[in-house]
């Protein structure tokens, strides 16, 4: 299991930096069913150092995720003005609406 998961986590860890979100979210669940079956086999102490690195690499992916996701909104929101500016000049120009 030790192995398992430490595979899983580096898997995890390439995922985001690639930005690879199917796979992530594959990872994830992965992740998550291996952790429950650690806490169902009552292994969990046996494997808290694994497990606090896994949480740290874990929020290191959430941050990753979280500024892919600023950054996209802000690429959505330039389209959009982009888009706007673009529907007004044609309408002053031809004289027609979209």
């Amino acid at each position: 299991m030790a192995k398992q998961l430490s595979l899983l986590q580096h898997n995890l860890l390439l995922a985001a930096r690639a930005q690879d979100w199917q796979q992530l979210r594959g990872l994830d669940r992965q992740l998550l069913a291996l952790v429950q079956q650690l806490e169902q086999a009552g292994a969990k102490e046996q494997f808290a150092s694994q497990l606090n690195a896994l949480r740290q690499n874990y929020q290191h992916v959430l941050k990753l995720a979280k500024s892919e996701l600023s950054r996209t909104e802000i690429q959505m929101k330039q389209f959009n003005q982009k888009r706007e500016g673009l529907v007004a000049y044609r309408q002053t120009t031809e004289g027609k609406s979209l």
